[in-house]
Parts: structure tokens; sequence; C-alpha cells
């Protein structure tokens, strides 16, 4: 990148880290504080949660196992799963609440392999999925260029690309949630089966940092393998337009047979959160990045109200239509960054070569033995 790119870069990433720091706050006023009290009812559903032994994703998976939910820990760590799913078993005990469902399975974003395992050892078991929270992600603050084990630059792979085919792979198993949401509906109890696919929720944890991708994505070095074009905050904003992107579409194709489950797909920008991400930034950086932004951020409880909202809530599917179903820190719907080549991708059968250039192959890979899942181009 260009002095003038860098600077300009740095100025966009200063003015929208301000703007969040002095609104934030102010603008979640009028949430409960505690997490417990955001969103609605999910005793007896089935959760799966990436990313969830630490900060955000601990703070989600927590709130649903004490709400009555089926919790499953998608982590890359078996010990760090294990550790979180005892937490969270002792504390059931310590309130005096029955042993909740936890278990914890292995899941690597940065490798395709680890992805399709996943996904084909949940859908061996026939077992239905309701929500499906995509939360893991990386920023190598201040660290070299890196790529996943399958040759994507590391962020567009892990935060984008690993769940892009983990969504695909699991659909079948969330359709099948919506189908038993449905069945039990039907019982004299039951309520009747309306609504009951849009209780099943696909969830993708972006951020305001979208905005940051002034030109979009990339189509000629999407990785940001030439020499100079690597900048972690291009590349951690790249990835989180693309989440923004991928939810987008995906809303616009299942609405053509699947309405309900189209509106519960959702992407969300969780606020400034002070968790592990400077983790990379030498030891003295570290200590001062949480001396400082520990008292200006918000903390990991305030940062997952969005996801649990969204995950839970009984109208958030059809609040976050009218945003094509981003919602803010505040859990409220707002329209993501209107980059002119953002509604370009997705207007019309002439954008989608450039949807598939955003989302699989040839690009995404050096290794031509490392495809995504098939993604049809040219639906409209």
């Amino acid at each position: 990148m260009g002095w003038w790119d860098n600077f300009m870069s740095g100025l966009l990433n200063a003015l929208a880290f301000t703007y969040d720091i002095i609104f934030q706050t102010w603008g979640m006023r009028h949430l409960p504080r505690h997490i417990d009290d955001v969103g609605g009812p999910v005793e007896g559903l089935t959760a799966i949660v990436t990313g969830p032994t630490s900060g955000i994703g601990e703070e989600t998976a927590a709130a649903l196992v004490r709400r009555g939910a089926k919790v499953v820990l998608a982590c890359r760590s078996r010990q760090r799963g294990e550790d979180l799913r005892e937490a969270l078993l002792a504390a059931a005990s310590a309130a005096g609440k029955p042993q909740p469902d936890v278990e914890v399975r292995i899941l690597d974003l940065a490798s395709l392999d680890s992805v399709r395992q996943f996904a084909a050892d949940w859908e061996a078991e026939k077992r239905p999925l309701h929500i499906l929270i995509n939360n893991a992600g990386v920023f190598t603050i201040g660290a070299p260029r890196a790529e996943t084990k399958d040759g994507f630059e590391l962020h567009m792979g892990s935060n984008h690309l690993g769940h892009f085919l983990l969504t695909l792979m699991l659909l079948p198993s969330i359709r099948r949630g919506a189908a038993s949401l449905a069945a039990a509906a039907t019982t004299p109890d039951g309520g009747g089966a309306a609504g009951s696919s849009s209780r099943c929720r696909i969830i993708t944890v972006s951020s305001s940092y979208h905005t940051l991708a002034r030109t979009g994505i990339s189509l000629s070095d999407p990785h940001l393998a030439r020499k100079g074009a690597f900048n972690a905050d291009l590349a951690y904003a790249q990835s989180k337009l693309a989440n923004i992107l991928f939810t987008r579409e995906l809303r616009r194709r299942l609405a053509v047979s699947e309405p309900g489950l189209a509106s519960g797909v959702l992407a969300l920008h969780p606020g400034l959160v002070c968790t592990a991400v400077a983790r990379d930034l030498p030891h003295w950086m570290r200590i001062a990045y949480y001396a400082i932004m520990g008292r200006v951020l918000l903390n990991s409880m305030q940062g997952a109200r969005a996801s649990l909202y969204c995950a839970t809530s009984p109208t958030a599917p059809r609040e976050g239509d009218a945003t094509d179903g981003y919602f803010n820190s505040n859990c409220r719907p707002i329209r993501p960054s209107g980059l002119p080549r953002m509604t370009a991708w997705l207007s019309g059968c002439g954008a989608g070569r450039q949807n598939r250039s955003v989302w699989i192959p040839p690009w995404t890979s050096r290794n031509p033995d490392a495809p995504l899942a098939p993604w049809d181009p040219f639906w409209c």
C-alpha cells in the first residue's frame, strides 16, 4: 500500500474507533445491564457456538446454557473447551439448577478439513440444529501476514471462508431444526406452526470495521498477497465485509423457498470490546492496551448482548428485514456501510461472477485441492 492509502486507512480507522467509543455506550442506554435480560427463551433448543472459550463467545455460550439450551462448544482446543464446560456445569450446580447439556467438539476454522469433519460428524448423527452462532474470529494486530492451512489469508480464511463452509454444510441440520419446531408447534399445546422456522437462527458476528474496506473486497488480490498490499486493518475489514455480503446473499437465496428461515439469518456489530485481540502485540503494548482500553471499551458481556439478542429475540427476524439482517451493538437494526461496490456485488445476475469471486474458488486458494462448498453464482 502507498503512503496515501496507509494514511487514509489509519485516519478512517481512528475516526471509526473514536465514533464507536463516544456513542456506543450512549446508544446502549436502553438495554438491560445484564445479558440474561436480553432476548428471549431458548430452552430445549440446540445451539452451536464457534470460538466459545473466551470473550464474546464465552459470554454468549454461557448465557445460552443458563437459559436451558443444549450448547455445543466448537473450539480449536479440547482442553480449553473442557475447562469451560466444567465451569458451566459448576456454575449451574452452584445456582441450584439442573446440570446443563454442554458438549465440546473440535473445530479449527483455519482448516477446511476440520470444518468438513465437524459438519460431517454432526450430519451423520441427524440431529436438528436450531441456532448457529458464527462467532470465532482473528484480528492479528501488529503481526505479519499469515495464511490458513489451505492458503487463504488468515483473516479472510478464518473469519469468513471457514464460517461460510460451515454454514452451508450445516443447513440440512438447521432445516431439521425448523421442521422439529414446526412439528412441535402443531401439537394441541404448541400454539401453531406459524413463525416456528424463524426461531432457527444463523448469526454471524461481523464488525463496524467493515467500513474500513473503503473500495470493497479486492477482486484481483483478495488475500492481499502482493508485495506491500497487506495491512492487518484492511484484512480484518475485508473479512468482516465478506461476513455481511454472505449474510445478505444467503438471506436472498433462502427467501425464494424458505422465507421464515431466511429472516433468521442475521449479522451484527458487537461494539468495540476489550477482548484478546491484542494477544499478538509485544508484552508492554498488551499491558498498555488493556490498562487504557479496559476503561473505555465494552466488556465481553456487554459485547455479547447483540449476539444473544439476534439469536434469541422473537422480534429480531422481523426487525432485521429492514436492514438485510444487520444489527448494531445496541441490538437495533442498522444499515451496513453503503459502499457502492457492495451494492453492485449483490444486484442481479450480472453481479454473480463477483459474488463468486468473493466466496469460492478459483481465487480463494493457491491449493486446487482445497475447494469450498458449491455456490451457484447465477441464482436469480
